[in-house]
């Protein structure tokens, strides 16, 4: 009985796989692909250090870029704290969970190369599954204890729990871990509007603005009906370079305020061109 069960299982999975490949492939659409390839978010979700506070000790973190399953963004002096971009960010958190329930590097390098494996230039699972869930709905990805993933979107997966035993899993949602590094966001807004499923690259550019909540202040251009120019303004990190703040924008106003010969605060204004 137990055998039977056993292959019923394994069916199971293979039909679930078929489903979610399709799902994928209706959602990843050239639109979406074309987004996260923007060369104006570059900096905002992909290229933007920090530096990452973890429960993890410096010398797990150096254990963990040693293996290869982190890669920092930038470490040029040796002894030096880590700096991560946003999406690395993500994968802290997420190889932090994944240890606490025992599965080996091994299997969290599987992981990462099935996330982090560009299946178009500069195109990954990851960010597919990140960008779908800030301006669409929640992806998920489920974890089998082999090291394989699958990635499905909170629909399906909430259906497919409530009707069928899927095997042993862990689950994480983009939609929460996102929450980690836009901590300003307004993902709720208009999350559930059908309309947002049908949106133009400059009405889906001016929602990640407004949902992320990097910018304090976000103005739109308009021309016979159609967005023409976004200004977004945001407080920018004093500890950062002015020399690499400068380079980052192409189109940008930065005013810098300085108390007793030291500055106290940045404020960049982009301008953003919507082709």
């Amino acid at each position: 009985m137990a055998g039977l069960d056993f292959v019923k299982l394994v069916e199971f999975k293979k039909q679930l796989d078929q489903e979610i490949h399709q799902e994928m492939m209706e959602d990843l659409t050239k639109d979406l692909i074309g987004f996260v390839l923007d060369e104006d978010l570059k900096q905002s979700f992909r290229e933007e250090k920090s530096r990452k506070f973890t429960e993890q000790s410096k010398r797990v973190l150096s254990y963990w870029v040693k293996k290869g399953v982190l890669k920092p963004a930038d470490r040029s002096k040796e002894g030096a704290w880590f700096q991560f971009d946003k999406i690395e960010s993500i994968w802290i958190d997420i190889v932090t969970q994944i240890r606490e329930f025992g599965l080996d590097l091994d299997k969290l390098l599987i992981i990462r190369e099935a996330l982090f494996t560009e299946t178009v230039p500069n195109f990954r699972l990851i960010d597919f599954c990140l960008m779908h869930s800030i301006l669409k709905e929640p992806y998920l990805m489920i974890v089998y204890p082999s090291g394989k993933i699958s990635t499905i979107s909170l629909e399906l997966y909430s259906k497919t729990i409530a009707t069928e035993n899927l095997p042993p899993h862990l689950v994480f949602n983009f939609f929460y871990l996102a929450k980690d590094i836009f901590p300003n966001n307004n993902f709720n807004l208009a999350l559930k509007d059908p309309k947002s499923a049908d949106l133009s690259p400059a009405e889906m550019k001016i929602l990640y603005y407004l949902r992320t909540g990097d910018f304090k202040d976000i103005k739109v251009r308009m021309q016979e009906g159609e967005t023409y120019l976004l200004e977004v303004s945001r407080k920018i990190d004093t500890n950062d370079k002015i020399i690499e703040i400068i380079r980052n924008g192409k189109y940008q106003n930065i005013e810098i305020i300085t108390e007793n010969g030291k500055i106290v605060s940045i404020n960049s204004t982009e301008k953003i061109k919507i082709k």
